[in-house]
């Protein structure tokens, strides 16, 4: 094998010598893709001949998910100021299998058709504290689970759609609601 990726044959090994059949044909071991993406080669020689190899060329992409869905049906509410109690966890799959290390973002978007990050409403926190709505680098676990962090909520009330790519074009949207905060008006009786 020949290139900058992480490619191997079964065992683990780059280089594999393999002997040939009754008809002079030879079969290299199934390969491994690893972890790293990019162009490599396999490179066929034959031992102690002058003859020229013959390279197959392959590519290693990035893993991908073709579907994605919550793992919950709870509805996602929280009051504006507050913190939102549940989590949201999704599953991400590729033709009907998990689909671990699967990439996404997830970003808290305008609206439907806008898919531009908001400047209200739900957010999450970075590791400093301060308000994002757009988490990238996110990865799905070895059973294709991904649990994103707590969500807040500005003082902001509505429905706010947060949306989750991944790699592969799987895409979910997630309605989230910020109810009101309690009035702290003064009561009739203290009006006296």
């Amino acid at each position: 094998i020949v290139g900058d990726t992480d490619s191997v044959f079964t065992g683990g090994e780059s280089v594999a010598t393999v002997v040939t059949n009754s008809s002079g044909v030879a079969t290299a071991p199934a390969l491994k893709a690893g972890e790293k993406t990019g162009d490599f080669t396999v490179r066929a020689t034959v031992v102690g001949r002058a003859v020229s190899g013959l390279d197959y060329k392959a590519t290693v992409t990035a893993r991908q998910a073709d579907a994605l869905a919550r793992t919950g049906d709870t509805a996602l509410t929280c009051v504006a100021g507050g913190e939102f109690a549940d989590q949201v966890e999704l599953k991400a799959t590729y033709k009907g299998a998990a689909a671990d290390g699967v990439e996404a973002t997830a970003t808290l978007i305008k609206a439907a058709d806008d898919a531009t990050a908001n400047d209200k409403g739900p957010y999450f926190k970075d590791a400093d504290g301060k308000t994002v709505r757009t988490l990238a680098g996110l990865k799905t676990d070895a059973n294709g689970l991904l649990k994103l962090p707590k969500l807040y909520a500005d003082d902001t009330a509505g429905t706010f759609l947060l949306r989750i790519n991944t790699t592969g074009g799987a895409t979910l949207t997630v309605e989230l609601k910020v109810t009101a905060a309690p009035s702290s008006s003064p009561s009739p009786r203290d009006m006296r």
